[in-house]
């Protein structure tokens, strides 16, 4: 019997990262090596407001969580909507609040909801 491989599950992850104060870090890297803008200092994450540092924290750990229950299976991309990515994401899916967690292009989970997004994630993993 042939067994077909499955894609994996695609999380876009819209969230405002601390360092998304300025520019993104690719375009501070790529700016900052065409002598257009010197490279910021990197902040400590203290420097942030306590609620602030929390959410950080909070959305490392739910993607760390997730990437190692699914492995493979599921292909995380973190989009800050401060950067070019990131704004063309927040309007293609009509992005108001953040966290905001897409699914395979199709469902949004909004806000820290972890029981509908485990459900979306399940749901997508099952063959149609």
């Amino acid at each position: 019997m042939t067994q077909f491989k499955t894609k994996p599950v695609r999380l876009e992850v819209i969230a405002p990262l601390l360092e998304g104060m300025g520019l993104c870090s690719s375009c501070n890297l790529v700016l900052g090596e065409a002598g257009i803008r010197p490279q910021p200092a990197e902040l400590a994450l203290d420097a942030y407001p306590q609620d602030w540092q929390d959410d950080q924290r909070r959305l490392t750990d739910w993607v760390r969580e997730l990437a190692a229950h699914h492995g493979p299976a599921i292909r995380i991309e973190v989009h800050d909507p401060h950067s070019p990515g990131g704004l063309i994401r927040s309007l293609r899916y009509r992005v108001r609040r953040y966290p905001t967690w897409v699914v395979n292009g199709q469902r949004r989970i909004v806000g820290w909801d972890r029981q509908a997004l485990d459900q979306a994630l399940a749901a997508a993993r099952q063959p149609r």
